[in-house]
């Protein structure tokens, strides 16, 4: 599990700041134990892939290359909140226009 999430990264499908799958959402998906995948998100930030946030869950992030430093932690903290903030708007946007179509 933690190995396809790291090609998906590693190939550009999950960009930086992207939100992984929730502990249940990926245990429900490969039908394993919510420690199972736990595990998993924990052994990607381990090895680079995800950082965790308190609260928001897992955020891919592009691994460093072999000998070089990790992105500044600033930038990956921008990432992620313009990820959220993009989530909010879409979420916001969707209430407005059922508002709309109420009246």
């Amino acid at each position: 599990m933690a190995s396809e999430i790291a090609r998906q990264i590693d190939g550009g499908d999950l960009s930086p700041g992207t939100r992984l799958p929730s502990v249940r959402a990926l245990a429900k998906q490969h039908e394993v134990s919510a420690m199972t995948a736990q595990k998993a998100l924990n052994q990607l930030a381990q090895d680079g892939y995800a950082e965790a946030v308190s609260g928001l869950g897992y955020f891919a992030q592009e691994p460093p290359a072999k000998g070089e430093a990790r992105t500044d932690p600033s930038t990956a903290a921008i990432n992620r909140q313009l990820a959220e903030l993009q989530d909010t708007v879409s979420e916001l946007r969707a209430r407005v226009e059922a508002l709309e179509d109420r009246s």
